[in-house]
């Protein structure tokens, strides 16, 4: 019994530290400008992206073309901890049925997941974008083009094949640009 809700602590802990993760590598300086439903930038962001103009480009330019690849080692990273996680549970002799259940659901969820990201990031640079990063979390997909500028045009592509993959509804679609 004090074994089992041990192992629950650490699963909810290990979750709860996941997320957390996601979300300190989204909230860094990343997000340029943001389109919704509308497809027109946010004030404050085009003001944010004038300013930021003025940093050394050199360095910006090294950055900016090592986020897509960082972004998907920690996402793979943190992806392969938690199946590992899942695997463990699955495999342990000392863990309920419905623990084992819940782990082969969430393992089969987590490979889902995946395997759609995947797809829509696939599908958008097949529309002739140079990269793009999916981020599926719950009720919302958020999408990390890169690109110096995305026209209406460009916007509604990226949604149409959002909305098309995942089921998502556009107001449920945020589109990042990235340099």
């Amino acid at each position: 019994m004090f074994m089992f809700k041990r192992k629950t602590v650490l699963i909810i802990m290990f979750l709860g530290l996941l997320v957390f993760s996601i979300y300190l590598m989204l909230i860094g300086n990343y997000p340029k400008v943001i389109y919704k439903n509308s497809g027109t930038p946010e004030a404050e962001d085009v003001a944010a992206l004038k300013t930021s103009e003025g940093d050394n480009a050199s360095a910006k330019n090294a950055g900016e073309k090592d986020f897509f690849i960082d972004y998907r080692l920690e996402r793979d990273r943190l992806r392969s901890q938690e199946a590992d996680y899942l695997r463990e549970i699955i495999n342990n002799p000392n863990a309920s049925q419905e623990s084992k259940e819940k782990a082969q659901k969430d393992l089969i969820a987590l490979a889902e997941k995946v395997e759609k990201e995947m797809m829509v990031e696939n599908l958008i640079k097949a529309k002739g974008f140079e990269d793009a990063i999916i981020i599926i979390s719950g009720d919302s997909v958020n999408v990390i083009v890169r690109s110096d500028g995305l026209s209406q045009k460009e916007v509604a592509q990226i949604t149409d094949v959002v909305t098309r993959a995942t089921g998502y509804p556009m107001d449920k679609i945020t589109i990042v640009e990235r340099k």
